[in-house]
């Protein structure tokens, strides 16, 4: 049983630290739009600019990347 609590909170600790450097990363850079891939999109057709290609999988939602 001990093990167990051991093993859940590692993987708690692991996972908060994943999203901070996550967070940390995905700042973008300091413009007024600091997140120019972050638009959703269906196809190449919406997206433009620094990000032209419509990418994503059946898991991920396809956002307009470089």
């Amino acid at each position: 049983m001990r093990v167990l609590a051991i093993v859940i909170a590692t993987l708690l600790l692991l996972q908060s630290l994943h999203m901070v450097e996550c967070s940390q990363r995905d700042r973008g850079r300091r413009t007024s739009n600091p997140f120019p891939c972050k638009q959703l999109c269906d196809g190449d057709h919406q997206c433009g600019g620094p990000c032209p290609k419509c990418r994503g999988t059946f898991w991920t939602p396809k956002e307009c990347a470089l």
